[in-house]
């Protein structure tokens, strides 16, 4: 049985810098601690989680790859953290909840930039390492490891990936 995550939105909220939360997604119960390789396998994306990683992927979310041929993790981060930007960074967190342990917390770090002696602020998530991933790795980065954008963005890219 392949494990889909299904997430129902409000067109309107996903594209909102002010989202509420008014959706609903699956609930990460069903991960553990470590996840077998059988069990990771059939973890899948589907709409419209899929056509919202096109969208970021474009923007401040990267695809990151742990090893040369292994799974990959997706990862969000933001610095500005005005509170819509705030609202918004919390609202993809929870998108991608499913694909985090039970326990994740969101990473926050901090540092002073030399030249203008000002701190800066910064808030990330990383899912897990899961095969689902490196689809997008392998779409959005070329061997070397830099992103691009693919050849078929006008395919892959959606008014509501545009939105995000």
């Amino acid at each position: 049985m392949d494990i889909y995550y299904k997430n129902i939105l409000d067109l309107i909220t996903s594209i909102s810098l002010l989202c509420k939360q008014n959706y609903t997604t699956i609930s990460n119960k069903f991960f553990k601690k470590r996840l077998t390789k059988v069990e990771r396998s059939k973890i899948n994306i589907g709409e419209p989680l899929n056509e919202i990683i096109i969208g970021l992927l474009l923007g401040d979310g990267h695809i990151q790859s742990r090893q040369l041929n292994g799974n990959c993790r997706f990862m969000y981060g933001q610095s500005s953290l005005r509170e819509n930007h705030l609202n918004y960074f919390n609202h993809i967190f929870e998108l991608f909840k499913p694909f985090n342990s039970e326990e994740y917390k969101v990473k926050s770090r901090s540092f002073i930039d030399k030249r203008s002696n000002k701190t800066y602020s910064s808030i990330l998530f990383a899912t897990l390492t899961l095969p689902c991933f490196t689809y997008y790795r392998e779409l959005f980065y070329n061997l070397e490891g830099k992103k691009r954008i693919p050849l078929n963005i006008d395919k892959l890219l959606t008014p509501r990936g545009l939105a995000y």
